[in-house]
């Protein structure tokens, strides 16, 4: 791991435990034992050691969930087990709805530029299973995988931007309705062999 790779990780730790207030770059420079000079040389300003932190850990969840995927039989199972991870700790819980507060309130663009970061890593991964599982037979034939990944992505960075507010069911959870929305979409674009699929995943965990 280089110099710069530890620092990013110190950071991205830093964030995620006190918070992107936290982050000074003299006390970084001192935690790691280099001059602040130093520290700026590597990222030019404190806007770009908060983004690449912070994509550090996106990137990181994200090989954390491939690795709990890697023995699914088909791409419906990885994703469904997927958002399973994903609700199971909170897509949206207090810390990454503070850590959503603070950059967008004290750091715009780092927060426009995650935003636009997080969109495409969303649409990517999506339309890379969706097309996997219009190869494999589990989708509408007639579906347009392109047009469905953006669609649903929109639909679910509205619900995630607005869930705190958004009236639900007594005992629904936020990540509980956002399975069900996802479940729901999945069945709606797949094929009858992709339905079974489902069906079998949803009542094998069930069991």
């Amino acid at each position: 791991m280089t110099q710069k790779q530890k620092v990013i990780v110190h950071v991205s730790q830093m964030i995620m435990s006190l918070g992107v207030k936290s982050v000074r770059m003299d006390d970084v420079a001192t935690e790691m034992g280099m001059s602040k000079r130093t520290l700026y040389e590597m990222f030019g300003d404190k806007e770009e050691l908060l983004y690449q932190s912070i994509v550090h850990t996106a990137e990181e969840r994200q090989k954390a969930l491939s690795a709990k995927t890697r023995n699914c039989d088909n791409m419906l199972e990885v994703m469904l087990i997927s958002v399973k991870e994903i609700c199971g700790v909170g897509f949206n819980n207090d810390i990454e709805h503070r850590l959503t507060t603070n950059l967008s309130k004290f750091y715009p663009n780092v927060f426009e530029k995650l935003q636009r970061f997080h969109t495409e890593m969303g649409y990517r991964c999506l339309k890379y299973a969706l097309d996997k599982c219009h190869a494999d037979g589990l989708l509408d034939p007639n579906i347009n995988v392109e047009i469905m990944s953006r669609l649903f992505l929109s639909t679910m960075s509205m619900y995630i931007n607005t869930a705190h507010n958004l009236p639900l069911p007594e005992g629904i959870s936020r990540e509980e309705a956002f399975e069900i929305m996802t479940v729901n979409f999945l069945r709606g674009i797949s094929s009858v062999k992709g339905l079974q699929v489902i069906d079998q995943i949803l009542q094998r965990d069930k069991a």
